[in-house]
C-alpha cells in the first residue's frame, strides 16, 4: 500500500512539471500587441478606423489577425486572405502592413457598439507566437437631425435670403412706378404755371400799347366819319 501511495504521488508530481514545464514553453511564445485607441466616440452612419500591432523582427514574414467583438469573432484576416462575418455585410474591411492591422467599420449603426479585440499571430517564421491587445470600446451617438445636413441648412439659408432681396427690390420698383405718374403730374402743372406766368407777364407788357393804339384806331375812326359827314351836309347845301 504504501509503494502505491507513493508511486500515485510520483505521478501526480510528474503530471504537475509536465504542467509547467508547457507553461514555460509557451511564455516565449507570446508577444505584446498594442492596440489603440482604447476608446472610440461615433456618431451612426461614420466610419471608424482601429489598429493592432507588435513588436516584430527583419524576420516577420507573415501574420494573422483576429478582431471580435464581445467576443464573437467578426473578422479572420492574412495579408493575402480575410473572412468576414456576414452579419456585418460587407461594412468591415482589414489592411495588413507587416506587423501592423487595421480595421475599418463603414456606415456604423447603434449595434456595433462594445468591446473590439484583436489577437495578433506570427505564423512565419514558426514557432507561432501570439498576443492579444488590450481592447478599443465603441460607444455609437445616433444622428442629430438637426446637424445632419448642415449644407441643406445653408443652402435653405441662402434661398430666404435671395427671396428677401427679391421681394425687397419688386417693393422698391412697384413704389417707383406708382410714384411716377404723380411727379409727372406736379411736373405739367409746374410747367403750365409757369407758361400762365410767361402770359401773364407778355399780356400785363403789352396792355397799355395795345390800349394806346386801339383808342387811337378809334379817334381816327371818329374823325374819319365826322368829316364824311360834313362833306355830305355841304354837298347838299349848294345845290
Amino acid at each position: 500500500m504504501n509503494l502505491n501511495g507513493n508511486y500515485l504521488q510520483l505521478i501526480l508530481a510528474l503530471q504537475c512539471t509536465h504542467i509547467l514545464l508547457q507553461v514555460t514553453e509557451a511564455e516565449p511564445n507570446r508577444i505584446e500587441v498594442s492596440q489603440f485607441p482604447s476608446e472610440i466616440e461615433a456618431v451612426e452612419g461614420k466610419s471608424i478606423n482601429m489598429e493592432c500591432s507588435c513588436e516584430g523582427d527583419r524576420h516577420v514574414e507573415g501574420i494573422r489577425v483576429d478582431w471580435s467583438k464581445d467576443s464573437k469573432w467578426i473578422i479572420n484576416a492574412t495579408s493575402s486572405n480575410c473572412t468576414i462575418n456576414p452579419v456585418y455585410d460587407n461594412r468591415l474591411s482589414c489592411t495588413i502592413n507587416k506587423t501592423k492591422a487595421k480595421l475599418t467599420i463603414k456606415s456604423i449603426a447603434q449595434e456595433d457598439a462594445g468591446l473590439y479585440l484583436c489577437k495578433l499571430y506570427i505564423e512565419i517564421p514558426p514557432p507561432v507566437r501570439r498576443g492579444s491587445g488590450n481592447g478599443t470600446k465603441l460607444t455609437v451617438r445616433a444622428k442629430n437631425k438637426a446637424n445632419n445636413r448642415p449644407e441643406l441648412g445653408a443652402l435653405l439659408l441662402l434661398v430666404i435670403l435671395v427671396a428677401v432681396i427679391l421681394y425687397y427690390k419688386k417693393r422698391q420698383k412697384s413704389q417707383r412706378n406708382s410714384m411716377m405718374p404723380a411727379d409727372a403730374v406736379r411736373e405739367e402743372i409746374h410747367e403750365e404755371n409757369h407758361e400762365d406766368e410767361g402770359n401773364e407777364e407778355n399780356s400785363s407788357s403789352r396792355g397799355p400799347s395795345q390800349w394806346v393804339a386801339s383808342s387811337l384806331y378809334e379817334s381816327f375812326d371818329y374823325f374819319a366819319i365826322k368829316g364824311g359827314n360834313n362833306g355830305i351836309s355841304c354837298n347838299v347845301s349848294n345845290s
